[in-house]
């Protein structure tokens, strides 16, 4: 998928100071920056980045950026004349200063205070972002903001990365890294660092602790709809630390595997108080499978701090929340972390006589696991995995509101490292098929001769569905769900619409599906024609259809995951009109998608009935053509056209 080099810098770190010029002041503007009025090659492009930086040091455990951007024309200003900084978990922004740099040199400083809020890119995606608007921003002004990205003192990120390419053409670019220099905890035989280069030609330069790399005239990177994550396919340099057991990538995973198993097993141990827990949580049952859901429950009944908003030392210890040394704290406090919360429950489960494991598990959310890629913090989470009637199945307790026997997609169809003595061996956690992600969606709506439609909605959302909009919501209040909800409704309609949600149900369930109950009104939904009404026959329509407007294609196409809609519309026609014609019935075929609608009309309603189901998530770029001509052919069953008529017609009954 993409090239790969694996490099060592230098076996031990020594104090060195920085050998190239790491700069933080602002750059001087120069003739060629004013002059620049269009990206080479691009014409009609809105905006160019003159300069970027990224300055990476973890001995202060901070990340410094500069972006300097040219606004080209008024679609620049729209797009980039707002500044959004992506904020990791866990880190704050300091220094952050930004101006506006007009033609005739004329500097207006930014003097007002940043906008905190949560971005939501889809999925279950969400991240906090600082956003503010420059000032005095008109086509032709140089935009330049710079700020630092910084850690708790007290930690070292054991993983860096420069990102290269970016959205904009970028005439210069400096990226800087300064290794840490002190030592670090479990680095057998000396403290190593290296880097790996994704789809990158140009070689870093080396000096001491610190590594360099200029690079010019950078193209843009252009992504796809319903590409995998964009991370995975941008030039990239990525560092990380270790020890001895660096010498292979085999070696590494094993003596990683074999820490993490001790660690695990201590953690969980064999506990008189435990076992009763798990006794008492099982009852008399005798069925194992639903023993195994009972210790689930009540894994899952413990205080899930992950959820939680983050606290800070001092509010931790008013709180009085220690960090629990085994599962024994986990029982006696009733309150843990993720891995906490997985080892109680595989406590639990070998308790009550399963054979349980804990399996460590990375993410595709941002990028795909590379085995090459030496940092343990890939595998940033943990699941459980038990033997059920002969076969393993995988679990994720520490989830909170996640359904037994269901894993959150951005850690299925991913490498696993299930841990035992020996260090383990990797898996794929299989994903969920398409029924495990369901959304339901029942309208009874009434037609007016004016072409206006009104009524009802019922939404219900089931399995990962469910689970996704229910993280989301976390958080937020009553009104703020409605809103999601509302917003999300309205992404599905291709016309203007009035909507409003009446009232939801089973946000804080688990097993249950989420659902909310709208009232809708769409002006104009059918057109006039004479005596004629024409009107879309189904209500809803595919969400994916932007995503295969283009001939061909770069990148493979990516789903998160498996899904299904089903749609169920009733629409009652004004009085003295007919159906003229029923839409034909569609059934769309491959091995992995279906798509089916049909009508139905008994001289007074319109019943519609619609059906997706897509059972696969990763499809390489030769599988594109099939892909498109799936899904235009859902696009033209969705678009279908009812029409009606006023006067006496002997409509058709069905088709």
């Amino acid at each position: 998928m993409r090239q790969l080099r694996y490099i060592a810098l230098f076996a031990c770190l020594v104090s060195s100071s920085l050998s190239f010029g790491q700069k933080e002041d602002w750059i001087p503007i120069t003739p060629q920056d004013q002059q620049m009025k269009e990206v080479p090659g691009n014409p009609g492009a809105s905006a160019v980045l003159l300069y970027f930086a990224d300055f990476i040091d973890d001995t202060n455990n901070t990340e410094f950026f500069y972006h300097r951007v040219k606004l080209l024309n008024e679609k620049g200003i729209k797009e980039h004349g707002n500044v959004e900084i992506t904020v990791p978990s866990g880190l704050s922004v300091s220094d952050l200063k930004a101006r506006t740099i007009h033609a005739d040199g004329k500097i207006i400083e930014f003097t007002g205070k940043p906008l905190e809020q949560t971005v939501y890119k889809g999925k279950g995606i969400k991240f906090r972002a600082k956003t503010l608007q420059l000032p005095e921003v008109t086509v032709g002004s140089i935009i330049e903001y710079k700020y630092k990205i910084r850690g708790d003192e007290n930690t070292v990120r054991t993983h860096n990365y420069w990102s290269i390419q970016h959205s904009l053409f970028t005439v210069k670019e400096n990226l800087v890294f300064k290794a840490y220099t002190g030592n670090l905890a479990n680095m057998d035989g000396g403290t190593q660092v290296m880097y790996v280069t994704n789809n990158l030609s140009a070689k870093p330069k080396t000096k001491g602790s610190t590594v360099e790399l200029e690079m010019e005239n950078v193209p843009a990177f252009q992504p796809e709809g319903y590409m995998p994550p964009e991370e995975n396919y941008k030039p990239q340099v990525q560092f990380f630390y270790g020890g001895k057991e660096m010498s292979s990538a085999d070696k590494f995973w094993e003596e990683d595997g074999k820490l993490w198993y001790g660690r695990v097993e201590h953690f969980v141990g064999d506990h008189k108080e435990v076992k009763e827990a798990a006794s008492e949580a099982v009852g008399n049952e005798t069925d194992p499978e639903k023993k195994l859901r009972k210790l689930y429950a009540r894994a899952q009944q413990v205080r899930n701090l992950v959820y939680e908003r983050e606290r800070t030392e001092a509010e931790q210890k008013k709180e009085q929340l220690k960090s629990n040394e085994n599962v024994m704290d986990v029982l006696k406090r009733g309150y843990g972390d993720r891995s906490d919360i997985n080892a109680f429950f595989v406590a639990m489960a070998r308790a009550a006589g399963f054979d349980a494991s804990v399996v460590l598990v990375s993410s595709r959310k941002e990028r795909f696991f590379q085995k090459n890629l030496l940092d343990r913090r890939q595998l940033d989470t943990e699941v459980a995995v038990v033997q059920l009637n002969g076969k393993d199945i995988y679990l994720d307790p520490a989830t909170r509101f996640c359904p037994f026997g269901l894993i959150r997609w951005i850690r299925t169809s991913t490498a696993a490292l299930k841990l035992d003595k020996k260090g383990g061996s990797f898996v794929v956690i299989p994903p969920a098929t398409q029924d495990k992600a369901v959304t339901q969606r029942i309208a009874h709506l009434a037609l007016t001769e004016d072409g206006t439609l009104k009524g009802e909605i019922t939404v219900t959302f089931k399995g990962g569905e469910a689970l996704e909009h229910r993280l989301d919501a976390l958080g937020t209040d009553e009104a703020g769900r409605k809103k999601q909800i509302e917003d999300e409704l309205k992404s599905w309609l291709s016309m203007g619409v009035d909507l409003k949600v009446v009232d939801t149900h089973g946000w804080e369930a688990t097993d249950d599906p989420l659902t909310a109950q709208c009232s809708i009104e769409i002006s104009s939904y059918a057109s006039v024609a004479g005596k004629r009404l024409l009107m879309p026959a189904f209500l809803f329509q595919a969400k994916q259809k932007d995503a295969f407007k283009h001939a061909d294609r770069k990148f493979p196409v990516y789903f998160a995951y498996a899904f299904a809609e089903i749609d169920k519309i009733s629409i009652d026609i004004p009085a003295g009109y007919a159906l003229e014609s029923v839409p034909e019935h569609q059934d769309v075929n491959l091995p992995y998608a279906r798509y089916q609608n049909m009508s139905q009309f008994d001289g007074k309603q319109l019943v519609t009935q619609r059906g997706l189901l897509f059972n696969g998530i990763f499809f390489d770029a030769g599988k594109y053509a099939e892909l498109k001509d799936f899904f235009n052919k859902v696009q033209a069953g969705d678009e279908v056209q009812a029409v009606l008529r006023g006067g006496s017609i002997n409509a058709q009954k069905s088709n």
